[in-house]
């Protein structure tokens, strides 16, 4: 005597119950998906590399007194009490958006004569973290505000005589300093890309210790101090070897000049 196959349930969504074999079969799927998506969760928020503190002062327009240093990169060396405290006075110029300083300088300039060494006053947004500043002319060539007696400009002070060869990544300093996060690595190397090549000067991060993370940064010039913006542009936000050699200028900001023949990209781990 043959067998009969056991009844199959059959569910159709209309229907006012679902028969129990498809419920406890939803059951046993939907309660390890509620128990793991918290876990998982979780997990990302621990293991993941937080964001630095940087801070970009957005929708904020401070205006900064100083001296004006157009070499080798736009710098505004502010007076003392000028900039918030544990900030750094010698501030790098960038434009607004994905653009350098110099045309909107040489703009200013043009209109009010020579700059460099002079006195003068600048309104913009302010952008600074671990011990540099940046500060965005939001408002370009209007961000002028007061020009005002030449001053003896600082003395570049000589670092090292020898040519160094450092270990690092290349970023541009608007997006890293503060506005964007995160604002290195492979994550934002396209946007880096196209600030560099719009003229925000490149700055080179090389880690000095690791417990804390300790860094020293240059801002990257050619051999004969010119820019050499679209020549890195292909070693941006990726792990670089470079040698060349290095100035101090002001309390904070080094230069390192530096023939772009002599990056090489170092082997992916």
């Amino acid at each position: 005597m043959s067998k009969t196959a056991p009844k199959k349930s059959f569910y159709i969504g209309w229907q006012a119950e679902m028969p129990n074999a498809q419920r406890q079969a939803i059951r046993r799927f939907i309660i390890p998906i509620f128990v793991l998506i918290p876990v998982i969760a979780i997990a990302i928020v621990f293991f993941q590399k937080s964001f630095n503190d940087h801070t970009f002062e957005l929708g904020k327009l401070t205006t900064i007194k100083g001296v004006y240093q157009a070499n080798p990169v736009p710098i505004l060396v502010a007076d003392p009490g000028q900039v918030p405290k544990g900030v750094s006075r010698n501030i790098l110029l960038v434009g607004y958006g994905k653009f350098g300083a110099e045309s909107i300088m040489e703009t200013i300039a043009a209109r009010h004569g020579k700059l460099e060494g002079k006195k003068l006053s600048l309104e913009g947004t302010l952008i600074y973290g671990d011990g540099k500043t940046v500060m965005e002319l939001t408002k370009k060539q209007d961000a002028f505000i007061k020009l005002g007696a030449t001053l003896v400009p600082p003395k570049i002070q000589y670092e090292y005589a020898n040519a160094q060869t450092l270990r690092g990544e290349i970023l541009d300093p608007k997006c890293y300093f503060g506005v964007m996060k995160p604002g290195e690595g492979k994550i934002h190397k396209s946007c880096a890309i196209r600030c560099i090549s719009g003229g925000i000067p490149p700055v080179f991060r090389t880690l000095v210790r690791r417990e804390p993370n300790l860094y020293e940064y240059y801002i990257l010039r050619g051999k004969d101090n010119q820019a050499i913006n679209q020549a890195i542009l292909p070693f941006v936000a990726e792990d670089v070897k470079l040698t060349g050699n290095i100035q101090k200028h002001g309390d904070d900001w080094k230069v390192l000049y530096l023939d772009p023949q002599d990056i090489a990209l170092l082997p992916k781990n």
